[in-house]
């Protein structure tokens, strides 16, 4: 399960900023990454894969995006957990 959560870093503790239903005592890894650095690349992103589809119809753009998250949500529900 990867989710992006937003967090504040106060008196030297990472806090989130919504409530996180985790078991007690989970390991996760963490990537701390500037909120305002994800938007300026995320957005740079966006540009490059519009001028890449400008002459692909919407529909099938958005057709291969939703067979490719299915396929990656498959592989993950096949793929063995760690114990």
């Amino acid at each position: 399960m990867e989710r992006i959560v937003r967090v504040v870093f106060e008196k030297g503790v990472l806090k989130p900023l919504t409530p996180l239903r985790l078991r007690e005592r989970s390991h996760f890894l963490v990537t701390l990454y500037p909120e305002p650095q994800w938007r300026r690349e995320f957005e740079q992103l966006r540009r490059r894969m519009r001028t890449r589809a400008k002459g692909i119809p919407q529909g099938e753009v958005e057709a291969e995006v939703t067979r490719a998250r299915a396929e990656v949500k498959s592989r993950r529900r096949a793929a063995p957990r760690p114990a």
